[in-house]
């Protein structure tokens, strides 16, 4: 990685540092802070103890441009960009702040709509390809990288206690299982339950299959197997004995097999974010740092619909809570309010507020009047797109009258909520509904989530030119049905049409 860094000219004024750790394919459900009980992982387990920790956090878009839409500009990807808005980062140095982006994805790295000036600059890992599993954690891409990073923020440390540098503000995203799966195959093997279990999933390209393949799907595996190797869309190969020996097993060895090796994928991620936070303690980075630790998008486990990440060639499978729900811990300097954890509907969007009003709010949290606060500021929409069932004069209704026509509309127009405002009121929220698209604005594969439900639109194929249009609808209960498992849309007819019209 190579690192340039200007000399700052400024100097600090006692304003903390931001780091932003952002893990794409990173599932809650194998992190133990999360629930999870059949993996451990102490490194995150140890993290979100120290932190604020939110259930009911979604990613917005499963493309990766439009979701840093909402991180780096607080938008939404469910609606068309109308003009340039100020970034993140802009709002950050005018604060004073210097700011780095770090990325193993080139497209973050040099995300082209952050403009050049606003930041301090731009780091690329090596992002080469692996031919095969590492034969040792410290060989692992998660383990080079965060070491990579370790150095950085040292450097940026001794910078500081020079005094003569203002506060930095570090974004890094990590490809984390959406590029490579280089985990050392002794880690792989430690899930497996029964020696007559199929052995793990032991490629480097990360896997996808359709849990029910369509006869096209089908047709189009055929053909992949015959060819010698399918190009996945990071330049990783997939190798067709593999891709031949998964599509033998039956649906229960597929998943198991694949999940063993996200699961070393877990263990390897684990071990060396301890050892990251450890080496920050050390140095007392993290006394003078608010981190923000957050997933990109989810990676789906089988649960309902699909297995790994999806390559270029691959057909797409419709996403689900297990593709769209991510992690999220903020991690304060002082760790006021750790092991706190909030229930709030929230998106990325929140996140871009949250560290954009960070040094503007962060003595709010040291004044007694804050934590006098009985409510937090309801969203307009409070009431209209909860599951609760509406009495006739609360439901809306056809006027001319603006208050009411607000409450219509859907909210993607809403801007970011600071998310440590509800630490006055854990039981508050800042928004009632999280839109999810499957690409971007254009795409017509959307989703809806409140606290009561995740309910899904899907466009299907035309059988001719002359059919018209149709759409599947589903709808799942949360948070009993938290993998989308059981449909209730022919059951929930009332919720489906209100739902639907939100979309």
């Amino acid at each position: 990685m190579k690192i340039v860094t200007r000399r700052s000219r400024a100097k600090s004024d006692g304003k903390s540092n931001i780091l932003c750790l952002t893990i794409d394919r990173l599932n809650p459900d194998c992190l133990g802070a999360y629930g999870a009980t059949w993996l451990d992982s102490p490194g995150f387990n140890s993290l979100a103890a120290e932190s604020i920790v939110f259930d009911s956090y979604y990613a917005t878009s499963l493309e990766l441009n439009e979701l840093y839409r909402a991180f780096w500009f607080g938008e939404s990807p469910a609606t068309e960009r109308r003009e340039k808005r100020s970034s993140l980062f802009a709002a950050l140095k005018a604060q004073g702040y210097r700011n780095f982006v770090v990325s193993d994805v080139e497209a973050i790295a040099l995300y082209q709509d952050v403009d050049g000036d606003e930041l301090e600059d731009r780091l690329l890992f090596d992002a080469s390809d692996a031919d095969a599993p590492a034969t040792s954690i410290e060989e692992t891409a998660f383990f080079r990288q965060f070491a990579e990073l370790a150095r950085f923020l040292s450097k940026l440390d001794d910078d500081t206690k020079r005094g003569d540098a203002e506060p930095w503000c570090v974004w890094a995203h990590l490809s984390g299982w959406n590029e490579r799966w280089d985990f050392p195959c002794d880690q792989r093997r430690l899930f497996q339950e029964d020696e007559d279990d199929p052995a793990p999933y032991a490629d480097v390209a990360p896997p996808y299959w359709r849990r029910e393949p369509t006869a096209a799907a089908k047709a189009k595996r055929r053909g992949a197997r015959v060819e010698s190797t399918t190009t996945h869309e990071n330049a990783n190969v997939v190798r067709s004995s593999e891709r031949a020996r998964l599509d033998a097993l039956d649906e229960a060895d597929r998943r198991q097999s694949v999940v063993e090796a996200y699961a070393a994928g877990v263990n390897v991620f684990d071990e060396t974010l301890a050892g990251f936070l450890e080496l920050l303690k050390e140095r007392k980075i993290l006394d003078k740092t608010m981190l923000v630790l957050s997933g990109a998008r989810g990676c789906p486990l089988g649960a309902p619909s699909a297995l790994g990440v999806p390559g270029e060639n691959d057909e797409p499978s419709p996403f689900y809570s297990e593709e769209t729900r991510i992690p999220l811990a903020i991690r304060l300097p002082d760790m006021t309010c750790a092991t706190m954890r909030l229930p709030a509907l929230c998106e990325p969007r929140d996140v871009y507020e949250t560290i954009r009003s960070w040094s503007e709010f962060a003595p709010a949290l040291k004044s007694e009047e804050f934590w006098r606060l009985e409510n937090v500021e309801i969203s307009p929409f409070a009431g209209v797109w909860s599951g609760d069932k509406q009495t006739e004069d609360e439901s809306p209704k056809s006027t001319d009258d603006e208050s009411t026509s607000r409450r219509v509309a859907p909210p993607q127009d809403e801007p970011g909520a600071n998310l440590l405002e509800l630490l006055a009121d854990e039981t508050g929220s800042v928004r009632e509904a999280v839109f999810v698209v499957a690409r971007d604005a254009k795409s017509q594969e959307r989703a809806l989530v409140n606290q009561d439900w995740f309910f899904k639109r899907t466009p299907t194929p035309n059988d001719s030119e002359l059919s018209e249009p149709t759409e599947k609808l589903e709808l799942f209960k949360l948070p009993d049905d938290r993998y989308c498992v059981n449909d209730v849309a022919d059951r929930c007819q009332d919720e489906v049409e209100r739902l639907n019209a939100a979309l």
